[in-house]
């Protein structure tokens, strides 16, 4: 996924593009500019969800640098009870704003506007409900350390390299200049949002420690090997930016220590309890689904994973065919060679798909780079993951994380639910995070000429995509008679029921953290530890794991009711198209949508979304 927390285990897309979960920062309490009473529904909209954007990015240049907008940088500012009230102040502003045009427009509302208007009463109430009920910036004592590293480290991520694309000496200087004034704040900025952690919860703080832990690996590692790489001539510049470093690295130390005396201490605070998780389902995610019904669908979906198994077990007794390279896909090469393997996958899904005729790839389609998973994510993120294209930058470049295995041949062994160690594992993955799965409809997504759809990042689409595309793999023939990548397709089928019972019942407070262990354990095939990490990330991302599954089927019952519309006219391509071509929006929103405008050709619908 943009980061797969479900092969991860943290509670996240990247960044949430409204500032979900992240800790407010601003000094100034003025509301913003009022969208304006002029001009159609439509483009009052648009200029809400503009001010949306760039005012929180104002207020958060955290956010500004996650999303890709230009000029902050250099900017952080810091957090405070009183830059927490401007916040809340904000958007219920934004909430009444959207009231007003909504009012105004009355009945005549076109579809499209009514949708767009939707999608943002949602996203205000995600905001509210997590400063006002969840308060998850409360209990998070470990998170401004993790929200300040991750800022850091996306802009070294896209550093400009002097002779690559367009850049200059210049352009590196000035992106140095700005991790040197972050760093520089950093210290003041950590100790600040920590100041606002009122209620610390344990289990923020177990998974937190875990994560801190590897920040000093890549400030003292990679960053520093950049920085001793470009500043070599600049030696004024390389003395600021060891000095930023050493202050933050200091912080970092002191908060593990803190954390290392007090989380034993402290309660375990996550559960939302069942009311407040279906009001999430509906109000923010827009499923129309409750607790009952998601816990019901991820039993259907861990017992046919089963079944899966079961059947494939029998046909490897019969073809005497064992499970693992030998089954045909091939070990993968450890070593360099490892990230050049992973390329070639992911060019061979891309023909697979075009000869295929699955989905239209377009010419404009950006590239992926290779990426070992640093260690400060590694804890959460023991799998492959993915971060798209910012959202507002003219770089089409997606970043695909590996983390590779110490023994190729032990994972192979294990058949490690989290290691790819084959070339069919490899595939199946690919196919997930990159083509025709994460990095491909994010890409996408992110031309979408309406910002309200541009800006969504709807989990049950995205992650319900790329889990349809597993099984829709599968049976499109991309494994051969191979055995392997049929096997890991079904046991992730598994992974995903358990993951959405395990997360109705740890969110709605039915069972403990060691309970749900157990559990996910007992049906995932994933180790003691990898369940652990796991169900933390779970706990402390309610609603997320669930994506897949509600994602999946709502895409299932559209493909359905598209074939019976569509009769003859109907194509794999033509549906994936149309559905590709509404952004990364809920199926509630695009479901009805796709069905009106069936009788627009495909292209005509591609085209009226940059696709």
């Amino acid at each position: 996924m943009m980061r797969d927390m479900m092969r991860a285990g943290s509670p996240r897309f990247a960044c949430r593009l409204f500032l979900v979960g992240a800790v407010c920062a601003g000094l100034c309490t003025l509301l913003p500019v009022a969208a304006g009473a002029s001009g159609t529904t439509h483009e009052r909209l648009t200029r809400l969800a503009d001010d949306v954007i760039h005012t929180s990015a104002r207020f958060d240049p955290m956010l500004a640098t996650a999303l890709g907008l230009p000029g902050l940088d250099g900017e952080l500012a810091i957090p405070s009870e009183a830059a927490r009230a401007a916040r809340l102040a904000r958007l219920q502003g934004w909430q009444g704003q959207l009231e007003t045009i909504v009012r105004s427009a009355g009945r005549e509302m076109a579809l499209v506007d009514a949708n767009d208007a939707r999608l943002l009463a949602a996203r205000f109430t995600a905001e509210l409900r997590d400063l006002q009920v969840r308060r998850t910036d409360r209990k998070n004592y470990a998170g401004p350390c993790l929200l300040l590293n991750n800022a850091i480290y996306t802009q070294f991520l896209h550093l400009p390299m002097p002779g690559r694309d367009g850049a200059v000496q210049s352009d590196s200087e000035r992106a140095w200049r700005d991790i040197i004034a972050r760093l520089a704040r950093g210290p003041a900025y950590i100790r600040a949002g920590q100041a606002l952690v009122t209620h610390p919860g344990r289990l923020y703080g177990v998974v937190g420690a875990l994560q801190i832990a590897g920040i000093p690996d890549f400030l003292n590692g990679a960053l520093t090997d950049a920085a001793r790489a470009q500043l070599a001539a600049l030696p004024e510049m390389w003395a600021r930016f060891t000095a930023a470093r050493d202050a933050v690295l200091a912080t970092v130390t002191q908060t593990q220590t803190y954390l290392g005396q007090h989380v034993a201490t402290w309660p375990e605070n996550f559960s939302m309890g069942k009311a407040s998780y279906n009001a999430m389902l509906r109000d923010e995610q827009l499923l129309p689904f409750d607790a009952g019904d998601v816990e019901r669908m991820g039993r259907d979906e861990l017992a046919h994973g089963w079944a899966e198994e079961a059947w494939l077990a029998s046909a490897s007794a019969y073809r005497k065919q064992p499970f693992g390279p030998a089954s045909g896909g091939g070990m993968a090469p450890g070593g360099p060679a490892l990230v050049d393997y992973y390329r070639d996958r992911i060019a061979e899904l891309r023909r697979f798909v075009v000869e295929h005729d699955v989905v239209t790839v377009p010419d404009w389609l950006g590239s992926m780079q290779i990426v070992e998973t640093p260690a400060f994510l590694q804890p959460v993120s023991p799998g492959a993951s993915m971060n798209p294209p910012r959202l507002f930058e003219v770089s089409g470049t997606g970043y695909y994380f590996i983390t590779p295995p110490r023994s190729l041949d032990e994972a192979a062994q294990r058949l490690d639910m989290n290691e790819d160690f084959d070339r069919d594992r490899i595939l199946s993955t690919g196919a997930h995070e990159a083509i025709p799965g994460h990095f491909f409809q994010l890409s996408i997504a992110r031309r979408h000429p309406d910002i309200v759809r541009r800006i969504q990042d709807a989990p049950s689409f995205a992650e319900g995509w790329a889990f349809y595309g597993e099984e829709m793999f599968v049976r499109l023939g991309l494994y051969g008679d191979d055995l392997d990548g049929r096997l890991f397709t079904a046991r992730w089928e598994r992974v995903r029921g358990a993951r959405a019972i395990v997360d109705v019942k740890l969110a709605t407070g039915e069972w403990s953290v060691a309970q749900a262990t157990d559990f996910f354990q007992s049906q995932s095939g994933f180790t003691r530890a990898a369940s652990e990490a796991a169900v933390a990330g779970y706990a402390l991302g309610p609603g997320y794991v669930i994506a897949y599954t509600v994602g999946r089927l709502q895409l299932e019952n559209l493909l359905a009711e598209y074939l019976q519309r569509m009769g003859e006219r109907a194509s794999l391509r033509d549906f994936h198209d149309r559905l590709l071509s509404y952004g990364t929006t809920p199926f509630s929103v695009v479901a009805p949508e796709l069905l009106a405008d069936l009788d627009k050709p495909a292209s005509a619908v591609r085209a009226a979304a940059n696709f």
